[in-house]
């Protein structure tokens, strides 16, 4: 068999007329048009009789077939590809990629002809109008791969006059035969089969057949042409089973072998569909199930012992593709951190107050003022705590990797979230979700949001909440409530690092709402919120020759209802020296309520 050696495999380069080509053709079988034109006939798709298939006939199947398995659905009952194996498959990419693929079965190397209608000099097609094909599944001739021909018809046809192949030869219309193949597998109606690799539709398309409307799947994550011996083109799988062919019960009947506990098979496809040799059409060779646990990759599954070679051709079309390889944190690249763009901050703004640090700079949160403020406590003692601007209610998802059958999350692997300061729905405080990922999971495999919803891992979203702001790299904040690190914390964030603080002072846990609980602060400025630059902008008020604010703190970590995230009432400055516990800020003039809600987690209480 032709091999390809992993050197030669590259990045498929856009074939800018044959995608837009084979676009277009799928794009023809809309029938959003109806003609309305007296006294010529057409044929209604929604009155239409639909077609009956039955893909698991002895005549329409060689591996699924409903004599060998009476498991498979009914004849014309649809089908679910979506339902794992034996129609949805885990394997291997050539580089160990973890990819996923739907299986339909044995398909022959010549194609089938799909007829496509045009008007004369047109680039797409005649809008309105149905594909037309001859043969469904069990038929003579028929392929999941269709070969596309072009048939240009008059300007006074209507949309939907032709329903069948036979009334295509009876007109005389011209019909150019191209080379442009398109994976278009025949299913029963209600069919689903939801993965792409890209994002195009993954609904059912409708055609004609014998003046019948006949339903099909659309895969296009690659753009495929005829070979120049007018056949699909091939690319080569290497397959294991649980028992090997040439042993009783062996072969497809036994299922592919899998990770243990996981559907993750080590069967490893040659390429990819951003390779230029890419096809959903693969010629399968078997290797000895004895060689499963040395096989990561092509050039790994290259150097196992084959039991046959070419021992059938099958449309498996990729449909997603993830890393398999643990990416190390410690040569990854690593975000780009803003706090205090427009977009990220509300108290500090660069735009305001040009003394902030720039753009991904190290923040140092000790500097004093307006990073760390000393307050007081509900009793009056001296507090300190950082000030990390305003933060929603909302809490963030974070996600926690845990193996399957194991309670504690897994050694080494990062945590992952989707948002950084800026972006919408970007929290300090996050809300806790554990990823059950299968337990021969790899450390640092996934590292972004995507893979996690790609794969469908199951979650578990708990009510646990916690402060950890994303800051720049180097980035300090040394004071803690507790004894807990205060170096920075790594995780992910679409396969980049990202470092955040963490605060643990007190237990947070989501309202009933599913939000952040709220705490108290009433706190004064230099100059009141309604004068001239009063407000933050003006700083706040302090005791003379001091950095002692009189802003009061309802409670302290570890009392009942206290969260670093502060609902602030801002009190008149002409009470500040009457104030000096939460009684007495309570008895002050209150200038706003709720203000602003901010994250100031308290690191310091003087006893």
């Amino acid at each position: 068999m032709n091999r390809l050696r992993p050197a030669f495999r590259t990045l498929a380069p856009t074939v800018a007329a044959l995608g837009a080509l084979s676009i277009s053709l799928l794009a023809g079988c809309s029938d959003d048009d109806k003609p309305t034109e007296p006294g010529i006939m057409t044929h209604d798709p929604d009155a239409a009789t639909v077609v009956s298939v039955d893909r698991f006939s002895d005549t329409a199947a060689t591996l699924m077939k409903r004599s060998e398995n009476p498991g498979l659905p009914a004849a014309n009952a649809p089908i679910d590809y979506d339902a794992g194996e034996p129609f949805r498959t885990m394997g291997l990419g050539p580089d160990g990629q973890m990819v996923r693929y739907y299986n339909f079965d044995v398909q022959p190397l010549a194609p089938a002809p799909i007829y496509v209608f045009f008007r004369a000099g047109a680039s797409t097609p005649l809008a309105g109008q149905l594909n037309v094909i001859g043969v469904i599944p069990g038929d003579a001739g028929y392929n999941d791969f269709w070969r596309v021909n072009k048939v240009i018809v008059p300007d006074d046809y209507v949309a939907n006059e032709i329903a069948n192949v036979a009334e295509i030869t009876a007109r005389g219309y011209e019909v150019q035969a191209t080379s442009t193949i398109v994976n278009c597998p025949v299913v029963p109606d209600g069919s689903t089969a939801s993965l792409r690799y890209q994002s195009t539709d993954n609904g059912l398309t409708r055609g004609w057949y014998d003046e019948k409307i006949v339903k099909y799947f659309n895969f296009s994550e690659h753009a495929l042409e005829m070979t120049g011996g007018g056949q699909v083109p091939v690319s080569e799988i290497r397959v294991t089973f649980n028992i090997n062919p040439n042993e009783a019960g062996g072969g497809p009947p036994s299922g592919f072998k899998a990770e243990t506990g996981t559907m993750q098979t080590h069967n490893v496809l040659q390429t990819l569909p951003a390779d230029m040799a890419y096809s959903p059409l693969w010629d399968v060779d078997v290797y000895d199930n004895a060689d499963f646990a040395m096989v990561h990759n092509w050039d790994t599954a290259l150097g196992t012992n084959l039991l046959g070679e070419g021992v059938a051709l099958v449309n498996c079309p990729v449909v997603s593709v993830g890393s398999r390889h643990p990416v190390d944190p410690d040569t990854a690249p690593q975000v780009s951190v803003d706090r205090f763009s427009d977009d990220a901050g509300t108290l500090f703004r660069r735009s305001e107050n040009a003394s902030l640090p720039a753009a991904n700079a190290p923040i140092d949160f000790d500097s004093g003022a307006p990073f760390l403020t000393r307050g007081l406590g509900p009793n009056g003692a001296s507090i300190q705590y950082y000030n990390f601007d305003v933060q929603p209610t909302g809490p963030a998802p974070i996600f926690v990797l845990v193996r399957d059958g194991e309670s504690d999350p897994v050694d080494g692997q990062l945590n992952i979230i989707d948002v950084l300061p800026g972006d919408a729905g970007y929290n300090d405080f996050w809300r806790v979700s554990f990823v059950t990922v299968p337990s021969g999971y790899v450390a640092n495999t996934i590292t972004s949001y995507e893979q996690i919803a790609r794969e469908g891992y199951p979650r578990q979203v708990t009510d646990v909440i916690v402060n950890c702001p994303v800051v720049p790299d180097g980035s300090t904040a040394s004071l803690r409530f507790t004894d807990e690190s205060t170096e920075l914390h790594r995780g992910w964030k679409d396969g980049r690092v990202v470092k955040y603080f963490t605060f643990s002072e007190d237990d947070i846990m989501a309202t009933g709402q599913g939000m952040v609980p709220l705490a108290d602060i009433l706190v004064s400025f230099n100059i009141n919120p309604g004068e001239t630059g009063g407000g933050p902008p003006s700083g706040f008020k302090t005791e003379t020759g001091s950095d002692q604010t009189h802003n009061v703190v309802a409670v302290l970590p570890g009392m009942p209802g206290y969260s670093p995230l502060w609902d602030v009432d801002i009190y008149d400055n002409a009470d500040f020296d009457g104030v000096h516990d939460w009684t007495s800020a309570t008895m002050a003039n209150v200038l706003a309520t709720g203000a602003a809600v901010v994250n100031c987690p308290v690191v310091t209480v003087s006893r």
